[in-house]
């Protein structure tokens, strides 16, 4: 069997000759039939993906990205408290030094993926090529942007965290 990564990767066998000559053997559909769902299939893959990156762009955007500027100028006005009565806040600039690089990372990410997702919308004349442009384009911008909001929810204090945790999501509901 094939290791097909991707379950858009498989539309092709809808349309081989092989497949289209089983079918029809049969009598269970024509070779207009077969292609005509494969060309269902392609849209409605490229469309849930685009529904999914528009979604996670206005979380980011709206909702984490923000939340995360608040926690770390509270962390930088904790860090100047501390020196200012002369403790230490080496524990505090390690947080918001990784906490930062972090938000740089994710910011840069959905720059990324607001880039290739306007760029999506333009790939409409062929819906397989828009199809393969979402598995190959925006689907890894998408978990590229993931991997830091990710770390950011691990080190951002969930009073600040706008959505349920994956803690909150597994062991309180």
């Amino acid at each position: 069997l094939p290791n097909l990564k991707s379950g858009i990767d498989s539309v092709s066998a809808l349309i081989t000759e092989k497949a289209v000559h089983l079918f029809e053997k049969f009598s269970v559909y024509t070779k207009a039939e077969l292609e005509s769902r494969a060309e269902i299939e392609y849209e409605s893959y490229a469309k849930t993906i685009n529904i999914e990156a528009k979604t996670m762009i206005d979380m980011a955007s709206k909702d984490i990205l923000p939340a995360v500027i608040r926690y770390t100028k509270t962390l930088a006005d904790t860090i100047a408290s501390l020196e200012s009565v002369g403790a230490d806040s080496s524990v505090s600039k390690t947080l918001l030094k990784d906490t930062s690089a972090l938000l740089s990372q994710a910011s840069a990410a959905l720059e990324d993926l607001k880039q290739k997702e306007a760029d999506g919308n333009v790939q409409k004349k062929d819906a397989r090529k828009q199809a393969f442009f979402y598995r190959d384009e925006i689907v890894p911008a998408m978990e590229a942007l993931r991997a830091p909001v990710d770390a950011l929810e691990m080190k951002v204090d969930r009073s600040f965290w706008p959505m349920p945790g994956y803690a909150d999501l597994l062991f309180e509901v």
